[in-house]
């Protein structure tokens, strides 16, 4: 095996400038500061994810960026108005805007003022396109194709012509070929990166040359992607990679010989360390390496030692030896001992750190990064990693088999709340939570439930899960359900769930099935609302007072015989007995008297006082006490009557006018 290695790959000028800007910035944080990238520093999952773990966090837009970050814009540039947002939240900001992209926003900004439209040759959306677009927005058209030129109508002596700094030169030519009809030359700009053409040229000539070309980045990145199209079109055999690891495989599948000649360029965003890992694997391989690497300011034999036999993704033994607040630190078999993040651990209910530490605790770990520091080397681990690739292919196979699972309720969120299943989030929407409604999602915290996986989404390489409760109860219920129709009688009892209360009733779950309670069943007092007796979710006991196992319609009864007011009533007040009572109504034909809560007596206007009342307010108020008899009593009417003139009248008290009514009668009497 032969390997050709292209003199311009990695990081460009503006890419190593940002991230060593950003490692600065780590080195300088304070306690409390927020350090922001405004979108990913670079296209590399292994240097985002450093600079993440040195204490980045990534914001897509100003908008969402707290007041007084230290904010670094990266080699593709902003708009204006994102700048203006940062500087009205009064934030450090680190502007790292490639020079070759800042001369092109000058050149838009300066033709807007004039007047003059802008046409921008590169891939729309592209960060880069979008800042540049930001300094002229009403002025500004993005093409990608000589075809697109052709269909415009162009003013040729206002219209500019520039390129993104990462487009295809190839492309660009055959643009400025169009344009030179449409467009006055003196506005043409040929604003192409002068790397990324060099870039460009070499990879077109190595992969003319190889049977196998790698080209080593990410597909996210446009520098990358042109430089795949450009080998593409020239090598049949062509591959993009992240790294090692996809090389491996590569050759596992035999899809690269010994008698190959390869082919190696990178993007912009790629760290050099990463293709001379490439290299690398190649050279264990006990092939011929060429490299056309430009040596000057390094050694690469020096490199070659300088990578680690630990390499990153490299899954690997380790016993526990010590921990801190934030590590655990486990024993790689390196001179420098690697060290587990101690968050990692934080869903693990059986990890006792103390223990694990006094009797060296085994653990199989993934390598996530090497860094050489000034303290040497740093090796950081992840076990959670791991974890979380087993735990995901036992969700799939539960989502799969339909088989249940059982999760930890972590966190609230709007509609919902989020269970934990071994490092994976699976997203519970409140209405899969249980039967009925959902009012306090925050009682559901630290709870350990029984869920069923209703959704596995990886698309976009993210790891999306819901899962719901609410279908294994639904699936019990539905056993029960079909357990009780087999032994349910009239008169039977259970002890049910008020699962819901419509105005005419409550509908109770006696297992698996409801059965309505109907309103006059639930007090023997007449009330308005169901609610005024019971509430959702209350445990009663009721029983079957009716059933129709065709229609599935149960009747249920609530009250109980002996809370009847009337219960055993003629054994507990006989008629004859004297009883005292409270005055609660008065009508015209008598007075009603609380004998007991819930139990009123009648009192007719006849057996008040012992003289004829025109009505019983004569002699009676609402809140008097009295003593009366009882003469009547009529269960089956549930109606007692009393009398107050049996045991002491009420009369009327008598009255001036009364008295002279009197001495008339008699005095006429005694004239006649």
């Amino acid at each position: 095996m032969k390997v050709i290695t292209a003199k311009s790959s990695g990081f460009c000028f503006g890419v190593k400038n940002a991230v060593d800007k950003a490692y600065e910035m780590i080195a300088d944080r304070k306690n409390g500061e927020r350090l922001i990238m405004l979108g990913e520093l670079t296209h590399n999952d292994r240097v985002v994810g450093e600079l993440l773990k040195g204490g980045f966090d990534i914001i897509d837009d100003a908008v969402d960026v707290p007041e007084r970050s230290k904010v670094i814009i990266r080699a593709h540039g902003v708009t204006p108005e994102q700048k203006r947002i940062l500087k009205e939240k009064n934030c450090e900001i680190f502007d790292c805007t490639c020079p070759f992209v800042e001369k092109i926003h000058k050149i838009v900004r300066d033709a807007a003022a004039e007047g003059k439209d802008i046409i921008i040759s590169g891939t729309k959306g592209h960060p880069e396109v979008v800042g540049i677009c930001g300094e002229a927005p009403d002025k500004v058209s993005v093409i990608s194709s000589p075809e697109e030129l052709e269909a415009l109508n162009i003013n040729k002596n206002s219209t500019l012509l520039i390129s993104q700094t990462t487009f295809s030169s190839e492309i660009f030519e055959k643009i400025c070929a169009i344009g030179e009809n449409k467009i006055a030359n003196n506005l043409i700009f040929d604003t192409i990166c002068s790397t990324t053409g060099i870039r460009q040229s070499e990879a077109s000539q190595i992969s003319e040359q190889s049977d196998v070309m790698l080209v080593i980045g990410s597909s996210h990145s446009s520098n990358t992607k042109k430089l795949y199209d450009i080998c593409e079109s020239r090598c049949d055999r062509t591959y993009l990679i992240g790294g090692a690891d996809d090389l491996r495989t590569l050759i596992l599948d035999g899809r690269i010989g010994d008698e190959d000649v390869v082919g190696v360029t990178a993007g912009a965003s790629t760290p050099e360390a990463i293709i001379l890992e490439v290299v690398r694997t190649m050279e264990e391989n006990k092939n011929e390496v060429m490299t056309d690497l430009d040596q000057t300011d390094i050694n690469f034999g020096d490199y070659i030692e300088s990578i680690p036999q630990l390499r990153r993704n490299a899954i690997v033994k380790g016993v526990i030896t010590s921990a801190d607040a934030d590590y655990v630190y486990v024993d790689v078999r390196d001179k420098s001992e690697g060290k587990i993040p101690l968050r990692e651990f934080a869903n693990d209910p059986e990890f006792d750190v103390e223990k694990a530490v006094a009797e060296k605790t085994e653990v199989t770990v993934v390598v996530k990064s090497i860094r050489n520091t000034d303290q040497g080397k740093e090796i950081l681990l992840s076990k959670s990693q791991l974890d979380f690739e087993k735990n995901k292919k036992i969700i799939q196979e539960a989502f799969d088999n339909k088989t249940p699972v059982t999760a930890t309720i972590t966190n609230v969120v709007k509609d919902g709340v989020i269970a934990n299943y071994g490092g994976i989030d699976i997203y519970i929407h409140r209405t899969q939570l249980k039967i009925g409604e959902v009012s306090d999602l925050e009682s559901y915290k630290g709870q350990q439930i029984e869920i069923l996986i209703t959704k596995v989404d990886t698309e976009k390489h993210r790891l999306r899960v819901s899962g719901s409760h609410r279908a294994i109860l639904s699936s019990e219920r539905k056993a029960k359900a079909e357990e009780l129709w087999t032994s349910i009688e009239v008169g039977k009892h259970y002890t049910g769930i008020v699962r819901s209360l419509p105005d005419f009733g409550a509908f109770v779950d006696i297992g698996g099935v409801d059965g309505l309670v109907h309103i006059t069943e639930l007090s023997w007092k007449r009330i308005k609302r169901p609610s005024d007796v019971l509430s959702v979710g209350d445990e009663v006991d009721v029983y079957v007072k009716s059933f129709d196992a065709e229609t599935k319609k149960i009747s249920l009864g609530y009250k109980k015989a002996e809370d009847d007011p009337y219960y055993n009533i003629e054994e507990r007040i006989p008629v004859g007995s004297v009883v005292k009572g409270t005055v609660v109504r008065l009508t015209n034909f008598g007075a009603f008297v609380q004998l007991e809560p819930d139990l009123d007596a009648l009192c007719h206007v006849s057996q008040i006082s012992s003289v004829r009342l025109q009505q019983p307010s004569d002699v009676l108020k609402v809140g008097q006490e009295v003593i009366a008899k009882v003469i009547d009593i009529k269960p089956e009417e549930r109606r007692i009557s009393i009398s107050i003139k049996e045991v002491e009248p009420i009369d009327p008290e008598s009255s001036d006018d009364d008295l002279f009514e009197i001495d008339y009668d008699s005095q006429e009497s005694t004239e006649a």
